[in-house]
């Protein structure tokens, strides 16, 4: 399965760069889907805001370790919430997170990809590492949305 695949990734840049994510969250813990509670926007709109909120200069730099780290711990949240949609209803129900989710594992590759993580480079004018950064950083903001547009 790809779900952790993009986060796993980060991390594993991370390591082989000496650094601990630290981002606060819990990586292991695994979604618990609860169809009889409450809604997946419900459950996972505050994780996701939690792993979000960064000082607003923590990806001034892309390559920073700092930005990679905090990168690391949306991405753990974002694979959480597929592992709950994919537990629970299914991607069919959740149209509008399913697209979000693809968007940001797509930049969270990318940004592997480009190596961007410790690129002295990586803010320069025509790199790609900025605009893989914000993809990552706005769909964490555009998926708590997504996932309440879903269940309306």
């Amino acid at each position: 399965m790809h779900h952790r695949t993009a986060a796993i990734g980060l991390l594993a840049i991370l390591a082989l760069a000496g650094c601990s994510t630290g981002t606060g969250t819990d990586s292991d813990s695994k979604p618990s889907p609860s169809p009889t509670s409450k809604s997946l926007a419900a459950e996972w709109t505050p994780k996701l805001q939690q792993a979000a909120t960064a000082d607003a200069s923590v990806c001034n730099h892309v390559g920073d370790r700092s930005c990679a780290t905090h990168l690391t711990g949306i991405m753990f949240a974002v694979s959480d919430v597929e592992n709950a949609i994919a537990a629970g209803a299914g991607p069919g129900k959740y149209p509008q997170s399913t697209v979000e989710i693809e968007k940001i594992n797509k930049a969270s590759e990318a940004y592997n990809d480009h190596e961007c993580l410790g690129d002295e480079n990586a803010d320069i004018a025509g790199s790609p590492c900025p605009d893989d950064a914000q993809t990552i950083l706005s769909g964490a903001e555009a998926l708590p949305l997504a996932l309440t547009a879903d269940e309306q």
